[in-house]
């Protein structure tokens, strides 16, 4: 199906651009990680997000302006779910749509599920039911898949859940607050307009009608020596760049090559998921392990052992984001209580290696 958006030569360029206009300051690279994660719903294997950042950083906004360039009742939104709701949800109410979670701690309960969900692309729950006629077994399936795009306050989460995840934090610079300011200033004086429907329908009719082709990117098999083999997430990692990539291109589809419906992924589907991927790579949990980490060494460089309100001084965080990150240090065995109470010694550092992508794809 031909759209207005059809033969728009930079989507991406103008979705910056329209999202802006939409009254979003800032955030267009976070903005683009969601409606790539959003639109992966289509695929077979889509992308599922975690938007990390405190109170007032802007996450729900985020996610409801980028869900206003989706197709009216496609995406689901959520505030909460408890722990057997997604097992008794309807058997296709999910499949190929993106879900939108306001924050994490409300459907904590159902990690389990969701988690399954993501990995297996459907849940099967046996219950028991009761009736006149006794008892019974029953078989409930729900089909994906589904792309989960959440919101939370935690620094980390549960590194079963992170590995499934691309994680990326939200701009929380003085510089971003203070754009964000003039914005609501200048809002207050002249009026808060509401963007036009004429911005947000040809972005809908687009999305609403990309064919469901697998993707193939030629490319790939480039790219697989940049991703260190003796790490195991990399199994995890590597399918998200892809799924960056696949995604672009399924968004791009007019503009793509076919072979057998096939869409053939292009080089700028690759720099657009390389500058999404490295983006979310600086924001992993495993960055703040790594200056914990940093700060740990050097501190048992002076010869003392250290506690969390050291912690808390050199790195400048939070009690709870500091004894977050530290149990996460601990399971890796890079850090250890000592006899000490409440103190703690360095013991080695992270060895993961890092995963460096090469610039441009040919």
């Amino acid at each position: 199906m031909t759209t207005t958006l059809s033969s728009e030569s930079d989507l991406m360029v103008r979705f910056r651009d329209d999202v802006g206009r939409a009254g979003l300051v800032g955030e267009k690279r976070n903005a683009v990680l969601v409606l790539l994660s959003a639109v992966s719903a289509k695929l077979a294997k889509p992308l599922h997000v975690t938007l990390q950042g405190t109170s007032a950083a802007g996450k729900n906004y985020l996610m409801a302006r980028v869900g206003s360039f989706l197709p009216v009742d496609w995406a689901r939104s959520l505030t909460g779910m408890s722990p057997k709701a997604l097992m008794h949800s309807g058997e296709e109410e999910y499949r190929h749509r993106p879900v939108f979670i306001a924050e994490y701690e409300g459907v904590s309960g159902a990690d389990y599920a969701i988690r399954t969900f993501q990995s297996e692309q459907m849940i099967e729950w046996e219950f028991v039911e009761s009736s006149k006629r006794g008892i019974s077994k029953k078989t409930r399936r729900v089909r994906g898949p589904a792309a989960f795009i959440q919101a939370t306050t935690r620094p980390s989460l549960h590194a079963e859940n992170e590995t499934r995840l691309l994680f990326t934090r939200m701009d929380e610079s003085a510089e971003q607050t203070q754009a964000i300011l003039r914005q609501q200033a200048i809002e207050a004086a002249m009026g808060s307009l509401t963007p036009p429907v004429s911005l947000f329908a040809p972005w809908r009719e687009l999305i609403a009608g990309l064919k469901l082709n697998s993707v193939v990117i030629p490319f790939a098999p480039k790219l697989v020596p940049n991703f260190p083999a003796k790490t195991v997430r990399s199994r995890r990692d590597f399918p998200k760049l892809l799924g960056l990539i696949e995604a672009s291109a399924l968004l791009n589809q007019h503009q793509r090559e076919t072979q057998d419906t096939c869409i053939i992924a292009h080089a700028s589907d690759y720099a657009v998921a390389k500058e999404l991927f490295e983006h979310c790579l600086s924001s992993t949990p495993d960055k703040a392990i790594g200056e914990l980490l940093h700060v740990s060494e050097a501190l048992h460089g002076t010869g003392e052992n250290f506690n969390v309100a050291d912690l808390m001084r050199e790195l400048r965080w939070g009690k709870s984001k500091v004894y977050e990150v530290l149990a996460r240090a601990e399971d890796l065995g890079c850090v250890g209580k000592t006899e000490g109470w409440g103190r703690y010694a360095f013991l080695r550092r992270n060895s993961d290696d890092a995963i460096e992508l090469p610039s441009a794809i040919d």
